[in-house]
């Protein structure tokens, strides 16, 4: 083994300075994946955001979780107590809600919770033209607004 002092300053001397050796270096970051930035809504209820909130403790009604529907835009909340976070309810409160009151989403976003991808949630989509886009388990925007409520 050689040991030459000063070797290593030399050699990192040379390459912080080397046009070629700056031009052609990797980049130290992953790139990009699949996750991409939400697309600005410009109209009301055209992208909205859906979450559950719970298990709390059992109301006098029996409700044992809130359905959170935000809309994008205007920052909009909708929300109602459920007794079960089951797909039926789900899709129940997103058709009679939602749809029905301020029409049919383009966009809906929820996290990757099992009952906003069952065959139910997903052919409601599918009939109302929505197209589902799901964030990772916490997503900033929905979880501010679901803190203030």
């Amino acid at each position: 083994m050689i040991l030459l002092p000063g070797l290593y300053r030399s050699v990192r001397r040379y390459v912080v300075h080397c046009q070629e050796c700056q031009r052609t270096k990797s980049v130290p970051q992953k790139p990009p994946g699949l996750l991409l930035p939400i697309p600005p809504a410009t109209v009301p209820f055209q992208s909205v955001g859906i979450d559950l909130l719970g298990r709390f403790s059992k109301s006098t009604r029996g409700n044992k979780w809130i359905i959170v529907c935000t809309d994008y835009l205007s920052r909009f909340a909708v929300t109602k107590a459920l007794q079960t976070a089951e797909a039926q309810e789900v899709a129940k409160f997103m058709m009679e809600e939602i749809v029905l009151k301020y029409g049919a989403p383009r966009v809906i976003i929820t996290d990757r919770g099992k009952v906003f991808q069952s065959k139910l949630v997903t052919e409601r989509n599918h009939l109302c033209n929505s197209r589902h886009r799901m964030t990772t388990g916490y997503h900033p925007p929905n979880e501010r607004l679901n803190r203030a409520i």
